[in-house]
C-alpha cells in the first residue's frame, strides 16, 4: 500500500511539473481605458481634456484590464507631475498643451501605454481673435484702420494682449506696442495681485473666483465681463523714444476703466472692444487715444 502511495505521489508530482511546463507564456500586454470627470469610459473621440489655466487639475484616472493578472495586481504609473507645470499651491500655471501618459504593467511586465491630451485655456479666451482696428488720436495720424490679432496671457488668467496698439509711423519708422489688458468687474477682486491680476475674489485678491469651474463654465463666466483694465506700461520704440500708455479711468471713480467690451443686444457675442489709452512720451503728455477692434 505504500509503495502504491508512493507511485501515486510522484506520478502527481510528474503530473503538476508536465502542466506548468505546457502553460503557455504570458505576452500579452494590459488594456488600460481613459475615464472621464464622472468616471465614465472614455471612446477614442472623447479623450481630451481641457480646463482653466490657475484651476487645480484632478485627474480622471483609468480602468485597466489584462488576460491573466487581477486588476489590482496591475502596477499603473503616469506621468503627471512632471509634465503639468503648477504652482505650489498646485494650480495650473501656464497655457500649454500636455500629453499624460499612463503605463500598466501586469505581473508578466508586459507593458502597455496610453495618453491624454490636456489642454489647459485662459479664461479670457472668448475675446482672443482677429480684429478689424480703427484708431483715433488727438494728435497722432488723425485716424488709421487695420487688423490686430488679440491673443490670451500664457500666464495671467483674465489677461489679453493687444498687439499693435497706438500703430503709426514716426520719422518714416512704423511704431506700435504691445499692450496688456485685464478683464476687470467689481463683482470681483479690485486688487491687483501679480499672479491673477483681476481674476481673485471680493475677500481674497489671490484666489481665482473660478477655481471650481469647468473650461466650459469659465468661458461663460468671462462672456459677464465688460470692462478692461489697462495699468500704465512703459516701451522704447525703434527710435529709441520712451513711452507710457496707460487705460484712462473715469474721473469721479479711479477704480473703473473707461475700456470695454460691448456684446451684441441680448447676446454674449463680442459686437466689440473699446481701448482708452493715454500715451506720454519722454515723460510728458503726448496724445488721448481711442482704439476700437470689430470681430473679423
Amino acid at each position: 500500500m505504500k509503495r502504491n502511495l508512493s507511485v501515486f505521489g510522484l506520478l502527481l508530482i510528474i503530473a503538476i511539473i508536465v502542466s506548468n511546463s505546457c502553460k503557455k507564456e504570458d505576452l500579452v500586454a494590459p488594456e488600460i481605458y481613459l475615464l472621464g470627470v464622472g468616471g465614465q469610459l472614455l471612446g477614442n473621440t472623447d479623450q481630451d481634456t481641457t480646463v482653466l489655466l490657475f484651476t487645480q487639475y484632478t485627474d480622471p484616472g483609468v480602468n485597466v484590464e489584462d488576460n491573466v493578472s487581477k486588476p489590482e495586481d496591475i502596477a499603473v504609473t503616469d506621468d503627471i507631475e512632471d509634465v503639468l507645470k503648477v504652482t505650489d499651491d498646485g494650480y495650473l500655471r501656464k497655457v500649454e498643451d500636455a500629453v499624460i501618459t499612463y503605463t500598466a504593467t501586469d505581473e508578466a511586465l508586459n507593458e502597455k501605454k496610453r495618453c491624454r491630451n490636456v489642454s489647459i485655456r485662459n479664461i479670457s479666451e472668448p475675446f482672443a481673435e482677429v480684429y478689424m482696428t480703427e484708431r483715433t488720436a488727438l494728435f497722432v495720424d488723425d485716424e488709421i484702420t487695420y487688423n490686430s490679432t488679440v491673443s490670451v496671457d500664457g500666464r495671467i488668467p483674465g489677461r489679453l494682449s493687444f498687439p499693435k496698439v497706438y500703430f503709426h509711423t514716426d520719422e518714416g519708422e512704423i511704431v506700435y506696442f504691445k499692450l496688456a489688458a485685464d478683464l476687470y468687474s467689481t463683482e470681483f477682486s479690485t486688487e491687483f495681485s501679480d499672479v491673477i491680476a483681476y481674476m481673485g475674489t471680493a475677500s481674497d485678491k489671490e484666489t481665482p473666483f473660478f477655481k471650481d469651474m469647468t473650461y466650459a463654465e469659465g468661458m461663460e463666466a468671462a462672456t459677464n465681463f465688460n470692462l478692461l483694465k489697462i495699468s500704465a506700461q512703459t516701451f522704447t520704440d525703434v527710435l529709441g523714444n520712451h513711452y507710457i500708455i496707460s487705460g484712462v479711468s473715469d474721473p469721479d471713480n479711479v477704480n473703473l476703466p473707461y475700456s470695454r467690451i460691448e456684446y451684441l443686444s441680448g447676446t454674449k457675442t463680442v459686437k466689440k472692444i473699446i481701448l482708452e489709452l493715454n500715451v506720454t512720451k519722454e515723460g510728458e503728455y503726448t496724445d488721448r487715444v481711442t482704439e476700437v477692434y470689430v470681430p473679423q
